[in-house]
């Protein structure tokens, strides 16, 4: 993708198309919820929320990066999500995404970048082994709801 590719801050005004893109990443939100998260997670110095904008195309994708402290091992970063518009798929965005994610892990003075990605996303799997993340193990997830 051109220079015109640009890696910002997400900011409220960007509700509406993260909330789009999070719906083609399978997690529906409204752009209301979305801008209240945003808000919640922009002065938290362990959250970064980035997008991807050009030019000609307007916002084409998101990442959300944080930094988590474990008991048990050495604190690391983590992706919360990535997501790029699949029109603009293999454009370059998503590389810059991970590009920006990871330098803000470094400069928090995280030593790894771990990330989860679910086992009916081959296409994800491919990309992240492609810039340099490896498989590290599979495993369940469990949930129970603690509210109605």
């Amino acid at each position: 993708m051109s220079a015109a590719l640009k890696i910002r801050a997400m900011h409220t005004d960007d509700a509406a198309v993260v909330a789009e893109l999070s719906m083609e990443l399978g997690y529906p939100a409204s752009a209301e919820l979305i801008a209240q998260r945003i808000t919640l997670l922009h002065d938290q110095t362990t959250h970064r929320l980035l997008v991807a904008a050009h030019a000609a195309h307007g916002v084409m994708g998101w990442v959300h990066v944080y930094g988590v402290q474990p008991f048990q091992a050495d604190r690391y970063a983590e992706i919360g999500g990535l997501v790029v518009a699949s029109r603009v798929r293999r454009s370059g965005a998503g590389r810059a995404l991970m590009r920006a994610a990871e330098a803000w892990a470094l400069a928090q003075s995280y030593a790894s970048m771990r990330l989860r990605s679910g086992l009916h996303r081959p296409e994800a799997h491919r990309f992240y082994e492609a810039i340099g993340y490896g498989k590290v193990r599979e495993s369940m997830l469990f949930r129970k709801a603690l509210a109605d």
